[in-house]
C-alpha cells in the first residue's frame, strides 16, 4: 500500500510522544515518493558530553520507531522495519489486523518526577504489572534505600563535571520565558519544580557557583533526591543483553515504560545509575546482573498524585517531517 499523507502525519504525531534522552526528540521523518517512510536523524540534537557514544540517542530513535509501530497498528496498519545502511531506519506500512494492547497506553505515558503517594493503590498496581526477564522489580524499603544512596552519589560525580552540568542546562527549560518551554527539553513543570526552585537550580548549577558549593559541602545536599527515590512504591531495573544494538534496546524500553503505564504507576528514570560506572557496577553485582546482560536504567514507580496535566513538551509536525 501507499502511506497517505494524512495518516503519515497523523502517525507521526502520536510517535513524537515517545521518551528520549532528555527530551531532545532527534528523530526526524520523511514520506517518501513510493510511500515508505524513512527515520532519519538531527545531529544538532546530539550530546556530546553525556552521550558520546550515541548509545542514548539511538534508544531514543527506537522508541521513537517503536511508538510509531504502536500508533499504526491502532489502525489496522503493520510496520516493517528494514535498515538500508543510509538512515535510521526505512519503514514499509502494510494493512493488517489487530492492535497491541500497549498501543492505548502511547497517549497516556507520562514521567513524574515527584513524591509518589503511598497506599494499596500502588501495591495493586504492582501486582498488575507484567513481569518480564529484563526487569527486575526491587519493592522493599531497604534495597529502595540504598539505590537513592546510590543515586545521589553518582548524581554528584555527573554534577561535578562541569561540561556535562552546562550540556544538561542548556536543555532545561527553566523559566516561562524560555522560547522552548512547550517544545523541548527538561521543563520545570516537568521536573515538579517550583518556580523559587527552578531559579536556584539556574543559579546553582552556574560554572564557579556549583563548585563553590560543593567546596564547603553544600553541592551533595542541594541536588539530592533520595527522599524522592525513597518515596517510590518500587524501582525497576531494566537490563538487556550486552550486544543488543541500542536502536532495538529502544524499541524494548519504550514497551517496558508503558507496560508500566498499563499497570496504573507513574515512572521516572534514575540514568545515572546506570550511566556511572561505579554504580552500575554496584547495582549489577548487588542483584545479581550478569556480565551478559547491560544495565539500560532504573526507573521509579509508584502513584502521582492526581493533578491537571499540561501537554508534553514537544516539536510541532512541521520540525519532525522533513
Amino acid at each position: 500500500m501507499t502511506l497517505d499523507a494524512e495518516t503519515f502525519w497523523t502517525l507521526v504525531a502520536e510517535a513524537a510522544l515517545s521518551p528520549s534522552v532528555h527530551n531532545t526528540q532527534p528523530t526526524r521523518w520523511r514520506l517518501t515518493p513510493n510511500g515508505r517512510v524513512q527515520v532519519l536523524e538531527d545531529e544538532s540534537r546530539r550530546l556530546p558530553v553525556g552521550d558520546p557514544e550515541g548509545r542514548d540517542l539511538n534508544v531514543s530513535h527506537g522508541s521513537a520507531v517503536e511508538g510509531f509501530c504502536l500508533a499504526a497498528g491502532r489502525r489496522s496498519l503493520i510496520v516493517d522495519v528494514g535498515h538500508d545502511g543510509v538512515s535510521v531506519a526505512e519503514l514499509t506500512v502494510r494493512p493488517g489486523e489487530g492492535s497491541d494492547p500497549l498501543a492505548a497506553f502511547l497517549t497516556q505515558r507520562r514521567t513524574y518526577r515527584g513524591k509518589f503517594e503511598g497506599g494499596a493503590g500502588a501495591q495493586a498496581a504492582l501486582a498488575r504489572l507484567e513481569r518480564s526477564e529484563d526487569v527486575i522489580v526491587v519493592q522493599t524499603p531497604q534495597p529502595i534505600a540504598e539505590l537513592a544512596r546510590l543515586y545521589d552519589e553518582a548524581s554528584l560525580r555527573w554534577f561535578r563535571n562541569a561540561p556535562y552540568r552546562a550540556e544538561l542546562l542548556s536543555w532545561m527549560r527553566l523559566s516561562r520565558r524560555h522560547p522552548s518551554w512547550s517544545l523541548d527539553g527538561l521543563n520545570a513543570e516537568a521536573m515538579e519544580m517550583s518556580g523559587i526552585e527552578a531559579a536556584g537550580a539556574g543559579v546553582v548549577l552556574r560554572l564557579g557557583v556549583f563548585e563553590t558549593l560543593d567546596r564547603v559541602g553544600l553541592a551533595g545536599a542541594l541536588v539530592a533526591e533520595a527522599a524522592v527515590v525513597r518515596s517510590a512504591s518500587a524501582i525497576a531495573l531494566f537490563h538487556r543483553p550486552v550486544n543488543e544494538a541500542p536502536f532495538d534496546t529502544g524499541r524494548r524500553f519504550h514497551r517496558a515504560w508503558l507496560g508500566f503505564t498499563q499497570a496504573g504507576l507513574s515512572a521516572a528514570p534514575m540514568a545515572v545509575l546506570a550511566d556511572d560506572v561505579e554504580a552500575r557496577d554496584r547495582v549489577k553485582a548487588d542483584f545479581d546482573i550478569g556480565d551478559d546482560r547491560r544495565l539500560i536504567t532504573a526507573f521509579r514507580l509508584g502513584i502521582a498524585p492526581v493533578r491537571d496535566l499540561a501537554p508534553k513538551p514537544r516539536l510541532g509536525l512541521d520540525v519532525l517531517i522533513v
